[in-house]
């Protein structure tokens, strides 16, 4: 009987592990961010290691940006932009699988106001009028995104009220078992 009551506390103080899916830690643009010129490359950290990620870049009017290169390394998504990128709002939709082998994914705003140069400001008076219009609604487009992008970006917590069920479930075991062992004596 003793033995079994040295095995039941033994069992509460065995480590409990659990792989948790990897969640985002920040990204290079910020989510929201407005950049004064084209960035080089888009890249996201990651809390925990990853397999392997992909994304794909769409401007305001939903035509897809191209990435000619997307690596991962052991906590990095990264993907190379093909060539400059024109003021306006991006959206860029991300996946990358964890160590554990479930995917996560995500979405992330961004927006590019370069200064202009003078021959551009001048064309841009022709056309104001249809880029106001154009204007309001990128804007109102880049507020759903970032709306619908900001839980996405959050890191994957689901696990955690598994992990004390778990732990209380242990206790429960072990204190059942040293009642019924202290009883039969």
């Amino acid at each position: 009987m003793k033995k079994l009551a040295a095995i039941a506390l033994l069992l509460l103080f065995l480590p409990v592990t659990a792989h948790a899916h990897s969640g985002l830690s920040s990204s290079m643009p910020a989510e929201g961010a407005t950049l004064e010129g084209s960035p080089e490359e888009i890249q996201f950290l990651f809390e925990s290691p990853i397999q392997q990620g992909d994304m794909t870049i769409k401007d305001e009017s939903g035509n897809t940006v191209e990435v000619s290169g997307v690596t991962s390394s052991e906590m990095e998504l990264t993907g190379e932009l093909a060539e400059e990128l024109p003021n306006g709002a991006y959206t860029v939709e991300w996946s990358a699988i964890s160590e554990d082998s479930h995917e996560v994914t995500g979405t992330l705003t961004f927006n590019i106001a370069a200064e202009e140069t003078e021959e551009a400001a001048e064309e841009e008076t022709t056309e104001e009028a249809a880029e106001e219009s154009a204007s309001e609604e990128a804007t109102e487009t880049t507020e759903q995104s970032e709306e619908a992008a900001a839980p996405a970006t959050e890191p994957a917590t689901a696990e955690t009220p598994w992990i004390t069920i778990i732990i209380i479930a242990i206790f429960a075991i072990a204190a059942v078992t040293f009642f019924v062992m202290a009883r039969r004596k």
